[in-house]
């Protein structure tokens, strides 16, 4: 197993090309069929085996198609946020103050303040 922070992200990418590869062979299918029954070319399961750059919304398809969706559990866990991590956060990062409409001019009425008797 490769060490993913050691890893360059083309290297990663083959890797994740070759686990699609095995999850498709285990799962009886040609890139043909993957291919169709995820909606996608068969050239575009080609080129994700073979490790070159893909969009997400490819991944997610064939990864529904393969029934692996469960490979993306831990984008969807709940973190506790630590509340003085937080804090800290708020703290060095404030929200911009608005600015107050009563001092902002009123572009109908003229700027001069006198009236116009």
């Amino acid at each position: 197993m490769i060490d993913p922070y050691l890893a360059s992200d083309k290297v990663l990418l083959k890797e994740i090309g070759q686990k699609i590869k095995r999850l498709r062979i285990g799962a009886h299918l040609t890139q043909k069929a993957l291919a169709t029954r995820c909606g996608v070319s068969d050239f575009s399961i080609s080129q994700i085996e073979n490790g070159s750059n893909t969009s997400l919304l490819t991944l997610l398809m064939i990864l529904r198609a393969l029934n692996e969706l469960n490979m993306l559990y831990l984008f969807f866990e709940e973190e506790q946020l630590d509340p003085i991590a937080m804090a800290d956060y708020l703290k060095s990062h404030p929200k911009p103050k608005r600015a107050s409409t009563s001092k902002l001019t009123n572009p109908t009425q003229p700027s001069n303040p006198e009236s116009e008797w």
